[in-house]
C-alpha cells in the first residue's frame, strides 16, 4: 500500500518535470533550427581570397578566421530571423518552409527578434574591431538583405541580384577580413556563378510550388519563371568564361580545374530544375555535387600551395 502511494506520488511530481524539459528542448531546438546553421556553409566564401591568393595558412589568418567565420555568420542568422518573421504567413504555404520556427509557431515573433537583435550587434561591434571595412561590408549586406525581405524579392529579376549580392559581399569581406586584395577576375566569377545560384533557387522553387508559386513569391509569375531557364543558362555560360579567363590571367596552372567546374555547374543546372537549386540544399543532399566541388577544391590547392 506504502509503496504504491510512493510510486503515484512520484508520478505526480515527474509528470510536470518531464513537460517542462519536454517544452525546454523544443524551445532550445526551435532556437537552433531558426539560425539556420546548416546555411553558414555559404560563409566559407569568406576565404575565398586568402584560398585563392596563397594566403590562407599564413598565422594572421589562422588567428583571425574564427572570429571573422562567426561574426559574419551571427550577422547572417540575424538577416535569416528577419526574413522568417517577414514572412511567416507565405512560409505556411510552403511545403518546407512552413517547418521553420516562427511559421509553425515554434517560436513566437518577440523570442525571434530579441535573439536577431542580440546575434546583430555584437557582430557588428566584432566586426568594427576586425577592419573598419569588413564593417561596412557586413553592415551593408544587412541593409541589402532587410530590403530583399521587406520588398525587393518580390520584383523580378532585383531579387536574383539581391540574392547574388549576398554571394559577392561575402568574397570582399573575407578579403577586408584577412587583408587580402579580391582580384577583379575573381570578383567577376563570383558574381556571376552567384546569379547561377540565385536563378536556381528561384527556378526551383517555382518547380516545388508549381501553381501555388505567385501566393508564396509575387515575383514567381508565368513570365518570370520561364525567363529563369535563359537566364540560367547564360549565367552559367558567363561564369564558366570568367573562371577561364581568371585562370588565364592569374594562375594559368589552374586551368586543369575548369573541366571539374564545368562539370559542377553542369550538376547543378539539372539540381535545380528538379528543384534542388537552393545551394545549400544541393551541396548538402546531392552526393555528385559535394564530391565535385571538394575535388575542385582540393586541386585548386594542390596548384595553389605546392
Amino acid at each position: 500500500m506504502m509503496r504504491d502511494l510512493v510510486n503515484y506520488r512520484n508520478e505526480r511530481i515527474s509528470q510536470p518535470a518531464i513537460s517542462s524539459l519536454r517544452l525546454i528542448g523544443s524551445q532550445i531546438t526551435a532556437h537552433i533550427k531558426i539560425l539556420r546553421i546548416k546555411h553558414w556553409i555559404k560563409n566559407f566564401l569568406l576565404f575565398a581570397a586568402p584560398f585563392f591568393g596563397g594566403n590562407l595558412f599564413l598565422d594572421k589568418t589562422v588567428l583571425m578566421a574564427l572570429p571573422v567565420f562567426l561574426a559574419f555568420s551571427s550577422c547572417a542568422s540575424a538577416a535569416y530571423i528577419f526574413n522568417d518573421i517577414k514572412d511567416y504567413k507565405k512560409d505556411r504555404l510552403h511545403p518546407a518552409k512552413k517547418k521553420r520556427p516562427v511559421a509553425s509557431n515554434g517560436i513566437s515573433i518577440p523570442q525571434a527578434s530579441l535573439l536577431a537583435v542580440s546575434l546583430l550587434l555584437p557582430s557588428l561591434i566584432l566586426s568594427y574591431f576586425i577592419a573598419p571595412l569588413f564593417f561596412y561590408l557586413m553592415f551593408s549586406y544587412i541593409i541589402i538583405q532587410a530590403a530583399y525581405s521587406l520588398h525587393l524579392k518580390d520584383i523580378a529579376v532585383v531579387d536574383i541580384f539581391c540574392i547574388a549580392s549576398g554571394f559577392v559581399i561575402r568574397v570582399l569581406a573575407g578579403g577586408a577580413a584577412f587583408r587580402v586584395e579580391v582580384s577583379p577576375w575573381l570578383l567577376l566569377s563570383m558574381f556571376m556563378i552567384s546569379l547561377v545560384l540565385a536563378s536556381g533557387k528561384r527556378l526551383s522553387e517555382a518547380s516545388l510550388l508549381n501553381g501555388d508559386a505567385v501566393r508564396h513569391r509575387k515575383s514567381l509569375e508565368h513570365s518570370y519563371v520561364s525567363s529563369l531557364h535563359e537566364i540560367l543558362l547564360i549565367s552559367s555560360a558567363s561564369s564558366l568564361i570568367a573562371y577561364a579567363m581568371y585562370t588565364v590571367e592569374m594562375y594559368q596552372s589552374l586551368v586543369y580545374t575548369i573541366p571539374v567546374a564545368t562539370f559542377g555547374l553542369f550538376r547543378y543546372i539539372i539540381l535545380s530544375k528538379q528543384g534542388m537549386g537552393d545551394p545549400t540544399e544541393a551541396l548538402t543532399k546531392d552526393k555528385w555535387l559535394a564530391m565535385t566541388v571538394m575535388m575542385w577544391l582540393l586541386l585548386v590547392g594542390f596548384i595553389r600551395y605546392n
